[in-house]
């Protein structure tokens, strides 16, 4: 529906400044739903739209409930109900129900499409207006951009601050520091050792000390001493060396007798 249809509808209602709601139902609202919501015009037209789909569908965000003194729901509203629907086509713009019991209770659905907010009661269905104040939010500033790291900084760098094991260079003599033995003034190098608690092997002169006393062998360490291994006869080999023994002496004894006989 046009604006210019909207505003037309608007000037044929009766408006009315304001009026009673002290008894509702006695005056229900009996013109269309998308009539009503087209006479709010400073409600944009694609607001409008939207409310008169929902109106239609009854797809409310709520029930709520409506007494003297509020509107309650899981939303908070102002106690205020404005440009109600009455008739055909007549409009209040301010309603007042100050003559409820402070007991009544009126159940009514709530639209709300982009702040703005249609009442609907079921008691009557007079089409009106409220507002629901949106909660008091405090500022929070933007946090601050953080700054990307410039991977270009530390090119060509050689200390990355890694915690590492410190240069050989920058590790003073152990020797000469009292950690280690002086070596041997008359000993040749090959003799020369660095007592250590797994190590004892000689170290030349030239040989790099590390932390903690720790030397990298140059001399390969000299290879294990297999022991020999001792051969074990087979059973065979007795069985063979007694059958000899056995006929050597069959041949001592036959050689004895045939001596004896011949000297007889």
């Amino acid at each position: 529906m046009s604006t210019l249809f909207a505003i037309t509808l608007a000037a044929a209602a009766t408006v009315q400044p304001s009026c009673s709601w002290d008894r509702p139902g006695a005056n229900p609202y009996t013109g269309k739903t998308d009539a009503a919501i087209d006479r709010y015009t400073d409600i944009p037209e694609r607001t409008r739209v939207k409310l008169k789909h929902r109106l239609n569908y009854g797809n409310p965000d709520e029930m709520v409930s409506i007494t003297r003194d509020a509107i309650t729901g899981k939303y908070a509203y102002d106690p205020e109900i404005r440009d109600m629907h009455f008739g055909a086509a007549s409009v209040c713009h301010s309603v007042t129900r100050s003559k409820w019991a402070a007991d009544r209770n009126e159940p009514g659905a709530v639209y709300c499409v982009d702040k703005h907010c249609i009442l609907v009661p079921k008691i009557c269905g007079n089409v009106s207006r409220i507002v629901r104040p949106r909660p008091a939010v405090a500022l929070v500033p933007p946090a601050p951009e953080a700054t990307p790291p410039n991977w270009n900084e530390h090119v060509g760098d050689t200390d990355l601050g890694l915690i590492d094991a410190p240069i050989v260079e920058d590790v003073p003599n152990l020797r000469t520091a009292g950690f280690l033995p002086a070596p041997l003034a008359q000993a040749p190098v090959e003799e020369r050792v660095v007592e250590q608690p797994f190590v004892n092997r000689p170290v030349p002169d030239n040989q790099p000390i590390f932390p903690g006393g720790s030397v990298r062998p140059i001399i390969p360490p000299p290879p294990p001493v297999v022991p020999p291994v001792t051969a074990v006869p087979e059973p065979e080999t007795y069985a063979m060396m007694l059958a000899g023994l056995g006929l050597l002496g069959f041949a001592a004894r036959r050689k004895r007798r045939a001596a004896a006989a011949k000297a007889a």
